[in-house]
């Protein structure tokens, strides 16, 4: 027979983990894009179709409904030069955030490696962060 104390401890641990999926972000705007703005960059820095498909996933809903993976790697094309990509800064006013991305690309003339920033927007749809392309 099942003790009542251990059954009385499975549910709760079962009932724990499963509202855990579904606690809400209660980090900071900024942190919140800062981390999703990277993770879309080291998608796009493997510079390989499942990057870029990782990458994809962090546009809008209704942006990837009119965009295929394909469009939009002519989208970023010039990703095949960088050297690497690292969120800078972050700035938000209520559903919409400013991001600059330092990207690091060698020269083809020069041969020297060059950093130059990356302005997007993130915005705020039904509580999720999205980059956002016209």
């Amino acid at each position: 027979m099942i003790d009542i104390k251990k059954a009385a401890l499975l549910v709760a641990v079962a009932a724990s983990s499963g509202c855990a999926g579904l606690m809400q972000d209660n980090r900071a705007p900024e942190e919140i894009v800062a981390e999703r703005a990277q993770e879309r960059y080291d998608g796009l820095m493997q510079k390989n179709m499942e990057g870029l498909k990782e990458a994809f996933k962090f546009t809008t809903p209704s942006f990837r409904q009119y965009t295929t993976p394909e469009q939009y790697n002519a989208r970023v094309a010039g990703r095949g030069m960088w050297n690497a990509a690292k969120v800078n800064k972050v700035s938000c006013e209520e559903d919409v955030c400013d991001v600059v991305i330092d990207v690091t690309y060698t020269s083809p003339q020069m041969g020297l490696p060059i950093t130059r920033p990356l302005d997007e927007k993130w915005i705020r749809i039904e509580d999720k962060w999205w980059v956002y392309h016209k």
